[in-house]
């Protein structure tokens, strides 16, 4: 049966990856991008709608959940897949850390604005985290890692995705929703800039493309999970995938969503 599948950040890498390969299965797949070109690119090319947002403003993220809301009867997947590694230390516009923003704050906030017709439609819902979740513990009351070293910008990355494993969890505790995160493995792609680095050439020969990375997404859009407990985390397709204590802890994914909901409540 064809599904609407949402799914943001896919102007690149294993979110475009994803939308080719979804739609060429027969799904309606609409392409939330950053950049206007390579996001027009990706839609016309599967002749898709498509919708422009910046997770960077909270305001941008509100704007593109009403729209989405407005303009598509039916929301079947919403996979929660922008993001990526940030090497600078920085705040947005809205006084947030970049990385917090970017992985965590932002596919929170466009999840919980789009709940009601979520909710409605019996939506699945995906968030793509990272194995990198096992060196980065998750301090919500100090996202930006104040006084801690940054390396590079890695210890921020891997709490981010463990907040998006946690948040995945939450969501299926609250809502009953059908929620999962997943690990795509270390791909080749856009991210971190790894595509244009010194370290290209070394890392094409051991990463995976971006269509090896997609294959998680794909699978966990599209297949019946029998047995497979709501809120799990798969390691590529292979559910209970490793995690950390606080990972897996109830009392923390409950602390870190009221934490995202008083953030957000401060953002115009």
């Amino acid at each position: 049966m064809s599904k609407t599948i949402v799914i943001t950040g896919a102007s690149s890498g294993i979110g475009r990856a994803a939308a080719l390969a979804l739609a060429a299965e027969g799904h309606e797949i609409v392409v939330v991008g950053r950049d206007p070109q390579r996001t027009r690119e990706v839609a016309e090319r599967i002749d898709a709608p498509h919708h422009l947002a910046d997770f960077d403003s909270i305001a941008d993220v509100r704007r593109l959940a009403r729209d989405l809301a407005e303009q598509h009867e039916r929301i079947d997947v919403l996979a929660n897949n922008a993001g990526g590694l940030v090497d600078r230390r920085e705040q947005t516009a809205d006084g947030v850390d970049l990385t917090w923003q970017r992985n965590v704050l932002a596919p929170f906030v466009l999840t919980t604005e789009l709940l009601p017709k979520l909710v409605e439609n019996g939506t699945r819902v995906l968030f793509t985290g990272s194995v990198a979740q096992a060196f980065g513990r998750v301090n919500a009351i100090n996202p930006s890692r104040a006084g801690r070293p940054w390396v590079g910008g890695w210890s921020a990355y891997g709490a981010a995705k463990r907040a998006d494993i946690m948040l995945a969890k939450e969501l299926a505790a609250r809502t009953g929703l059908e929620s999962y995160s997943f690990h795509p493995g270390f791909i080749a792609s856009r991210f971190a800039g790894l595509d244009v680095s010194p370290l290209a050439p070394v890392v094409a020969q051991v990463a995976g493309s971006p269509e090896e990375g997609a294959s998680p997404l794909i699978f966990l859009a599209t297949a019946e999970l029998p047995g497979i407990p709501n809120g799990t985390y798969f390691d590529r397709m292979k559910p209970f995938g490793r995690l950390s204590a606080q990972a897996q802890d109830p009392a923390e994914g409950a602390k870190l969503w009221e934490s995202l909901e008083r953030l957000a409540s401060r953002i115009p």
